[in-house]
């Protein structure tokens, strides 16, 4: 890995079976050659956490790959990417915790990757995978299946004082998936994204074409954040209007920044030509205020 002065950030999430979901994070911050990494784990249910884990580490002790995913901590892998030899399709295997708590889970790549720029920095984002593996809790070990996401940050250091932060989220609907965001500068501009997955395939929604509509909002941590919103799309090629509640969120303070990771409702409809499709899933959300 270069080292130079930037955030780079690694994110695995998953809606499971039996109303279990996961949450993969790694920070690494770097100034020169000199660096720290932050690893988070959270495991919950119905939306309420039950189980999570923070570790810092020094730089020394952080290894990935420059020719495939791979990434090691304090001599362990935490995660790994291989290429299925029947099907071709590219495998994450995702670990973190001990036998007490935490999870060994493969994610399956079912669409097609797309990167992205915005006010904060480069996005990578792969907007859907077929999770199955194992969930530890307390001991326990619990199979599970469902459906994840992945993407990865790079931004520099300075981003706290150009932006205000970002909110981001995606919704799955049948076999498709939409991934939408927020990104929030300093003096009130936003960029509004929303991108398309179908058929191994991905569209960008014109910005001019995407509206957000923040309906409530509540105080946490002495922060405004909203509590319900909504995102309408009048495109030629895509219709859609949801109504997004929040179900439970859970905050988390990091060093210049505050984070809630929510747990939202999504309620409503999609239209692509003559198709009509019901909307009515739990995601995971990100809301991130810096300073």
């Amino acid at each position: 890995m270069d080292r130079f002065s930037q955030i780079e950030t690694w994110y695995y999430d998953a809606i499971l079976e039996n109303n279990y979901s996961i949450v993969s994070l790694i920070n690494v911050l770097t100034i020169g050659n000199w660096g720290i990494v932050l690893t988070g784990q959270f495991i919950y249910k119905n939306a309420k956490l039950l189980k999570s884990e923070r570790k810092k580490y020094l730089l020394r002790q952080f290894y990935s790959s420059e020719e495939e995913p791979f990434i090691k901590i304090n001599n362990k892998q935490i995660i790994k990417g291989v290429i299925d030899k029947n099907t071709g399709t590219w495998l994450y295997e995702i670990s973190m915790g001990d036998q007490e708590n935490g999870f060994d889970l493969e994610f399956i790549k079912t669409t097609t990757p797309w990167k992205g720029k915005t006010y904060i920095g480069n996005w990578l984002v792969i907007p859907r995978f077929e999770v199955n593996g194992i969930i530890r809790f307390n001991g326990k070990n619990i199979d599970v299946k469902g459906v994840g996401y992945h993407d990865h940050n790079i931004y520099p250091l300075y981003a706290p004082f150009v932006t205000r932060g970002y909110h981001f989220g995606k919704i799955n609907i049948d076999s498709m998936t939409i991934t939408w965001a927020r990104v929030m500068k300093n003096r009130g501009e936003e960029q509004v994204i929303v991108v398309f997955n179908k058929n191994g395939d991905f569209i960008n929604i014109n910005p001019k074409n995407i509206y957000f509509n923040i309906e409530k909002q509540v105080k946490n941590h002495s922060k405004l954040i909203p509590e319900s919103f909504s995102l309408r799309v009048e495109d030629d090629y895509l219709n859609l209007n949801v109504k997004m509640d929040v179900l439970n969120f859970h905050h988390i303070g990091m060093p210049m920044l505050n984070y809630w990771r929510y747990h939202l409702k999504n309620i409503g409809e999609m239209q692509i030509g003559s198709d009509s499709y019901k909307i009515d899933c739990i995601e995971i959300s990100e809301y991130l205020k810096f300073l």
